[in-house]
């Protein structure tokens, strides 16, 4: 493995974000703008310990002092992602540069009141896609069978982390998705405890791709329509984001949850670690 490395961040209860979370916009416009201005520094200081430049990489993220699933850490984690930009840790955070983003617990105990991101940059070849880079993690990890959950959402409920909405617009489009969701999950499959998901986001102008994991208030929508059935755990083992190259129908989005078994006992970040691609 060449030039992968990991910077920490240590984040207060008082800004910390989640993608169900309850803050009035002009409240998370706020904290975003503290997280970055922290990241900021943190990039900094990383790049003074020998972080150095990526161009094509994949983002580990280990959330750590949450009780959560990870994957809805997604708001804390998208102003330090954009602090790294600012710090010209990559050209862009966009899904031609950042082609997967994979979010894990972190069982490490902390302090109360404190939570940690701990993000492992892994650099990729510069051919890498989203595909790709799907098909290196269920390589990686082993993966077992699954199932597909396929849904296509119209614009009037549509959610990503860049837009403004009052948090009444936002918690509605979240239970609309939910709602339209429930049938995806009623073929009677019931996923394991140990289990991986990958959320390849789809979009209808193949002149604009949106960054896959900004739509995470979607996703965890999508994915809490099986948790409330009872077809999906709470807390994955691991959820990643990727970009699905192949235009949708206009003024739609397509999400596609691929759900697969992980054995049990598998290490994500030493399997990560271990056998990310030489670049």
């Amino acid at each position: 493995m060449s030039g992968a490395y990991a910077v920490e961040f240590m984040v207060s209860g008082m800004n910390w974000l989640t993608t169900v979370g309850d803050e009035d916009s002009d409240r998370r416009a706020r904290t975003r703008a503290r997280l970055r201005a922290y990241g900021r520094g943190v990039w900094a200081r990383a790049k003074q310990h020998g972080a150095r430049p990526v161009c094509t990489y994949m983002l580990l993220v280990l959330v750590g002092g949450r009780a959560e699933s990870p994957v809805l850490a997604a708001e804390t984690l998208k102003p330090l992602i954009d602090a790294g930009t600012d710090e010209g840790m990559w050209p862009d955070d966009d899904p031609a540069h950042r082609v997967m983003t994979l979010y894990a617990p972190d069982p490490r105990r902390l302090a109360a009141g404190v939570a940690s991101i701990h993000m492992l940059v892994v650099p990729v070849p510069h051919s890498w896609g989203g595909w790709r880079a799907l098909d290196w993690l269920l390589d990686t990890v082993h993966a077992g069978m699954g199932a597909m959950r396929m849904l296509a959402i119209g614009d009037a409920d549509w959610l990503t982390s860049n837009m403004r909405l009052p948090q009444a617009q936002r918690k509605a489009r979240q239970t609309r998705v939910m709602r339209q969701a429930r049938p995806v999950w009623s073929d009677g499959v019931r996923l394991g405890a140990q289990v991986g998901v990958v959320c390849a986001v789809s979009y209808p102008d193949t002149r604009y791709y949106g960054d896959p994991d900004n739509t995470a208030e979607t996703a965890t929508a999508l994915y809490g329509a099986g948790v409330a059935l009872g077809a999906a755990p709470p807390i994955p083992r691991v959820f990643a984001f990727i970009l699905d190259p192949e235009q949708c129908a206009g003024h739609t989005h397509v999400m596609r949850l691929l759900c697969f078994a992980m054995p049990q006992g598998v290490d994500v970040v030493a399997r990560v670690v271990g056998c990310a691609p030489d670049v």
